[in-house]
């Protein structure tokens, strides 16, 4: 009875885990208050204090949920591919497929939001899932040779894995502009949304990828 009363808790915490990430980061974290979470999951805000002390907490939560399944995820893709290109094509396609949400919402939030304490649990959290394993890949293609070193270029591992990012943020921050376009009664931006608003990523994640890797110059680079 005791194990039966353990398990129902536990799928009782991930399903508010699950509801939540969906409300904060469509609505954003001000406007998600506890008893709109607790209403959508269907239990009582009493129920939900029980697994979480308070919202901040439960966002943390949430953060802690989204950055350990992105690790997961993308450390059995990485994992697969035999050379760095593919590798960053199987890193910016994950990115752009799995996380459609407006990221600049969430680091908004998690600036404005929170507190001081909880910004820099979050901020380890996202380092070690999302910017470390960039980072390694961009430094094993330095030490392979497939890319310039850092005194060649002036870039280093960690800023080249911070522009892919950005990269990719601008990507779905400009899909979500197209795919509410593509609402609107005229359709505009229906070019860029499938059906029920989802995307082909595949030839996005494999643009970005060559145009950080090999530029848009037809000339070669001035030399120093």
């Amino acid at each position: 009875m005791a194990a039966s009363r353990s398990n129902q808790s536990q799928e009782t915490r991930a399903m508010i885990i699950r509801t939540a990430k969906e409300m904060f980061m469509k609505l954003g974290y001000r406007a998600v208050s506890t008893r709109l979470i607790a209403e959508a999951c269907g239990v009582t805000q009493p129920a939900l204090y029980h697994h979480f002390k308070d919202k901040q907490a439960l966002y943390l939560d949430v953060m802690r949920s989204v950055c350990d399944g992105t690790r997961s995820a993308l450390g059995r893709m990485i994992g697969s591919e035999p050379d760095m290109r593919g590798r960053l094509y199987r890193f910016t396609a994950y990115m752009l497929a799995s996380h459609p949400e407006d990221l600049s919402r969430m680091f908004h939030d998690i600036r404005h939001e929170l507190a001081a304490e909880s910004q820099r649990i979050i901020y380890e959290l996202w380092r070690s899932a999302y910017l470390v394993p960039l980072i390694d890949i961009f430094g094993e293609g330095q030490r392979s040779g497939e890319l310039r070193s850092s005194a060649q270029f002036g870039m280093t591992p960690e800023k080249s894995a911070r522009m892919l990012l950005g990269m990719i943020n601008q990507s779905l921050a400009s899909a979500q502009t197209a795919i509410a376009g593509a609402s609107a009664p005229q359709g505009g931006g229906a070019d860029a949304a499938g059906e029920n608003g989802q995307k082909d990523w595949e030839p996005q994640a494999h643009m970005l990828v060559n145009v950080l890797l090999y530029g848009l110059s037809a000339a070669p680079p001035p030399s120093e």
